[in-house]
């Protein structure tokens, strides 16, 4: 009986490890995903001359949190927009707002903004 109660609990253990793994990484998918969103919001600004009043970045703000599920944080969004702001700043300057990484943020600024 205590071979079987112990083969139990390894199996929920190692079900727990998995499900533990696969939430970390569901979540840092998200925080990529946000942060790659509000590079493409910070790309437009620098390369289209495109500016965001309040109303604006709120609609657009629950845009990105609908596209992550809601998985981000308010702690954690300060320093994802402030990776976000760097990441666009730093693109422009070195790649330029032709280059094809720009290009595909823009896009994704796009459908953000159409949808």
């Amino acid at each position: 009986m205590s071979k079987m109660f112990s083969r139990k609990l390894l199996a929920a253990a190692v079900v727990a490890g998995v499900a533990g793994t696969a939430g970390a990484a569901l979540a840092q998918d998200a925080a990529a995903k946000w942060t790659q969103l509000q590079e493409a919001v910070r790309l437009a600004e620098i390369c289209r001359g495109v500016t965001h009043d309040r109303e604006t970045w709120r609609t657009l703000g629950t845009k990105i949190d609908v596209a992550v599920g809601h998985e981000i944080g308010g702690g954690e969004r300060l320093t994802l927009i402030e990776t976000a702001k760097t990441d666009a700043r730093v693109l422009a300057q070195k790649k330029g707002c032709d280059s094809e990484d720009a290009a595909a943020l823009l896009k994704e600024y796009d459908a953000l903004v159409a949808g």
